[in-house]
């Protein structure tokens, strides 16, 4: 009788953490899907100054979208025919094509998706 009342209390013990821990891990092993990160890297990178601004018929491109530890990091990419249309301007620049790169950060945040960007960069194209 004793070795039954040990089970019943171990089986008891171990239905119970698993109802406690389970919610947590569940919650915690689900992975951001790469196309809501994508879609939410772009839209926040749309919404900047610094892509608006850009005078071009050029869209903006997806570089590469990989996973940092319990976030997406996403690179996007639009090509300006030269640096003065970077930044809206129609004067004469002598350098061409010139692209401007948005680095997103996008994250799970309260149970939203929510992207901001870290770092804007200049390069030739």
């Amino acid at each position: 009788m004793k070795g039954v009342g040990l089970v019943a209390g171990a089986g008891a013990v171990a239905s119970a953490a698993v109802l406690v821990l389970a919610p947590t891990g569940i919650a915690g092993s689900k992975r951001m899907d790469l196309r809501d990160a994508r879609s939410a890297a772009r839209e926040a990178v749309r919404e900047h100054p610094s892509y608006r601004v850009i005078r071009s018929s050029k869209p903006l491109r997806l570089r590469t979208c990989w996973r940092a530890r319990a976030r997406v990091r996403c690179s996007l990419y639009r090509v300006a025919p030269n640096p003065c249309a970077l930044n809206g301007g129609d004067g004469v620049c002598t350098q061409v094509l010139v692209r401007r790169i948005w680095l997103v950060d996008v994250r799970h945040r309260r149970g939203r998706t929510v992207a901001r960007i870290v770092r804007i960069v200049e390069t030739d194209a």
